[in-house]
């Protein structure tokens, strides 16, 4: 048996398996088709965070400023990094007109990132909060390793 339902924003999907035993075992597919807490983007600072919030999207800005446009190269200068989630936050960056991607019609397919004007925007922010970061090494790492 199947059932769709909607809960808030979100559509469910149920799937119940009945067995021969009493009890039936459930698997919800959540198909997410809007947000589950609403963007609130009042503020520059909200507009700024859903922009630039992502663990590598930061470096990928940076690196990509540097020179370092294909996929692979920046898989190389971020190696923590998973390729899909570097694949995820590349494409939300272009997405938001940070970064444009160019697929060359060759084989194997060749794939270029290069920042925007609009990315290039963001190369002094980036570079003022690296300096800040710099200047404040030594008290920001006792305080984040003191937490661990």
């Amino acid at each position: 048996m199947c059932s769709l339902y909607k809960y808030g924003k979100s559509i469910h999907i149920g799937i119940i398996f009945s067995p021969i035993v009493h009890f039936g075992t459930y698997i919800y597919l959540w198909l997410m088709k809007d947000r589950k807490i609403p963007l609130n983007l009042n503020c520059g600072l909200d507009l700024a965070g859903e922009v630039l919030f992502g663990k590598w999207k930061i470096r990928l800005l940076w690196f990509i400023n540097e020179g370092h446009q294909r996929p692979s190269e920046l898989q190389r200068k971020i190696p923590d990094a998973s390729r899909r989630v570097l694949n995820i936050q590349l494409k939300e960056l272009e997405e938001h007109g940070l970064v444009s991607k160019v697929i060359y019609p060759v084989v194997p397919p060749k794939v270029e990132y290069s920042l925007t004007d609009f990315g290039m925007t963001l190369i002094p922010v980036i570079s003022a909060l690296g300096n800040w970061a710099d200047e404040h090494e030594a008290l920001l790492k006792e305080r984040i390793l003191g937490e661990i």
